[in-house]
């Protein structure tokens, strides 16, 4: 069943729940209205057959004769009249068309009934009344027919005009849906055309409804693949880039290598030795690409545990310390003791590892890269300067891109991911990574961790 089909069924089905619920109401209403209509008829036929009464026992004294008179008098068609003694004996009436038993305790309290008197139905009202000092029973009827006609041609109307209003109903409904969804069908024709490429999208939307806000939220979903599609495609093409060296590397050393039948040892060493280091840069680029897509998929998480931060600090001050003594390269930390955090250890330290490895390798020879860890309750600042030349301007959004490199004489140090990797390691534990300030005199990165982040 399509939408269309399924949004007319439910609207009939709850259209005629109502409808029927309402039909029900009116015809019991119907009755209602009708049987009051009755009772205030037989009300004034009782006051007037107790006043008649009254005036023919003053006139004649004899009970039997007042009620033949009263009967002559207030008798008209369609109506019944009777009139009995407290002990239920019968002094006059009309022509009987209904019985009713009158026991002493009926000229007690009044009452109200129908009374089935085939062919008819009659409303019947027992009033007991004491006129000049004797205890009558008045019993005044009136037939239902013309009540039960009305409710007959009530309940034929709605038997017949419910199934034309749920006709026009269902009518209605397909037309109100086939408007309502025009445009949604009209979307999904036009996004099933909307190439993966290119800039295409369902097309600017000023409405301020449900269809506008889909519309829109549509074509952010579009940007966005059509975003993360580019990356995808970028990463895929650096990463061969990369790949591609190292590995042309390794061949042409075993080309070179195995072009001669017989080799000095030495030869041989050289060409593992070259083999083995861009094997280590591979598997390095392999790592980090891995480290990055299973992020970008969210599927790397978190092993928190409690640690002391500026510990952890000085084992990567210690580790970049080697680093930098081939280059001359002092690193130092400063810090107070004792800062507690919670946070996956391993990927803090490669966070760190990354920044200290970046800010040594821009260092000038014989220059000082400073760590200060500095704590403020709320977060804890880590401030990674180096000494290098600086980062011009236009390079300073690029290098948190992926396979940025700025200085190409150092590619084969590095593949371009460490800052990627540690900016997603300080968002991964709620914090940032950032450029704080760069010059001539050096670098300087900040990393801001907020304290109880887990």
């Amino acid at each position: 069943m399509t939408l269309r089909t399924r949004l007319t069924v439910w609207y009939s089905l709850v259209l005629l729940a109502v409808i029927t619920v309402s039909a029900v109401v009116v015809a019991w209403q119907l009755e209602r209205i009708g049987l009051r209509r009755v009772d205030r008829e037989l009300d004034a036929v009782t006051s007037t057959l107790s006043n008649v009464l009254r005036d023919e026992l003053h006139e004649t004294g004899d009970a039997k004769a007042a009620a033949d008179e009263a009967r002559e008098l207030v008798g008209a068609p369609g109506h019944a009249i009777a009139v009995f003694t407290a002990n239920g004996e019968r002094l006059g009436t009309t022509a009987d068309p209904f019985s009713i038993p009158i026991r002493p305790e009926d000229a007690s309290a009044p009452r109200q009934l129908i009374v089935h008197s085939p062919p008819d139905d009659w409303r019947v009202h027992v009033q007991p009344a004491t006129i000049d000092g004797r205890t009558l029973v008045l019993v005044t009827g009136i037939s239902l027919a013309d009540v039960m006609r009305e409710q007959r041609e009530a309940r034929e109307a709605i038997m017949v005009g419910i199934p034309i209003m749920l006709l026009l109903a269902i009518a209605g409904g397909l037309w109100i849906a086939s408007v309502g969804l025009r445009p949604i069908a009209a979307m999904a024709e036009r996004a099933a055309s909307i190439p993966l490429t290119g800039a295409d999208d369902l097309g600017h939307s000023d409405r301020t409804d449900e269809l506008g806000v889909l519309a829109r939220a549509f074509n952010g979903l579009v940007a966005r693949l059509r975003t993360a599609l580019q990356t995808q495609r970028q990463f895929m093409a650096d990463a061969s880039h990369e790949l591609r060296t190292p590995l042309s590397v390794i061949r042409s050393a075993a080309d070179v290598t195995l072009s001669r039948a017989h080799r000095d040892e030495p030869e041989y060493r050289e060409a593992l030795t070259i083999a083995g280091d861009e094997a280590k840069r591979v598997g390095r680029l392999v790592e980090d690409m891995l480290v990055l897509a299973r992020a970008d998929a969210g599927g790397y998480p978190l092993r928190p545990v409690d640690l002391y931060l500026d510990e952890l600090v000085s084992e990567c001050r210690s580790a970049a310390s080697v680093l930098g003594a081939e280059r001359g390269v002092t690193v130092s930390s400063h810090g107070p003791a004792d800062i507690t955090f919670v946070g996956d250890e391993d990927l803090l330290r490669r966070m760190l590892l990354n920044v200290l490895r970046n800010a040594v390798q821009h260092s000038r020879p014989h220059g000082l890269v400073a760590v200060d860890v500095v704590p403020n309750g709320v977060s804890i600042a880590i401030r990674v300067s180096d000494a290098g030349t600086g980062i011009a301007e236009g390079d300073r959004d690029r290098i948190f891109d992926r396979f940025v490199q700025l200085d190409p004489s150092r590619r084969a140090d590095g593949s371009g991911l460490g800052l990627p990797i540690a900016r997603w390691i300080a968002e991964a534990h709620g914090g940032t990574l950032e450029l704080e300030s760069s010059g001539e005199t050096g670098t300087t990165f900040c990393i801001e961790l907020p304290v109880g982040s887990r």
